[in-house]
């Protein structure tokens, strides 16, 4: 498996993963953009040339707004989520990052272990953030 950044022709493949479990998910034309946006970095994780999961954050001064990890269900338990926010990390941080800093589900309980794993800490809730409805848990890491 490897992590490397996206291009145009990874968009059908994040499109799949971003309406297959996300409920709020990112359009062609916000996959597009992001392309265009030199502060905006998004990764995909690739077995055997299919794209089994992605992630992307976005750089505004020197923090990094982590926008989303995804990993397809048959490739979730594996590490690969992990492995993409490693990877995350360590190019916010050459990018002289000293903040992450991201938005979960409150009740996506395998994404909050994982933030939590990799020293991320819950700041505060956004109530009904994500379509008016579920709340989301904000959680940040100090970088060094």
């Amino acid at each position: 498996m490897t992590i490397r950044q996206y291009n145009t022709k990874d968009i059908p493949a994040i499109l799949h993963l971003e309406q297959a479990y996300l409920d709020s998910p990112w359009s062609e034309k916000v996959l597009i953009e992001t392309l265009q946006n030199p502060d905006t970095v998004m990764l995909v994780a690739e077995d055997g040339g299919k794209v089994i999961g992605y992630g992307s954050f976005c750089k505004v001064v020197d923090e990094a707004q982590i926008n989303n990890i995804c990993v397809d269900l048959e490739s979730r338990r594996a590490g690969v989520g992990g492995m993409i926010l490693d990877a995350i990390e360590d190019i916010a941080t050459k990018k002289g990052c000293k903040e992450l800093i991201l938005e979960v589900a409150c009740d996506n309980i395998s994404a909050i272990g994982l933030y939590k794993k990799h020293g991320y800490t819950q700041l505060y809730v956004r109530p009904k953030y994500y379509n008016g409805t579920k709340d989301a848990i904000v959680m940040t890491k100090q970088m060094k």
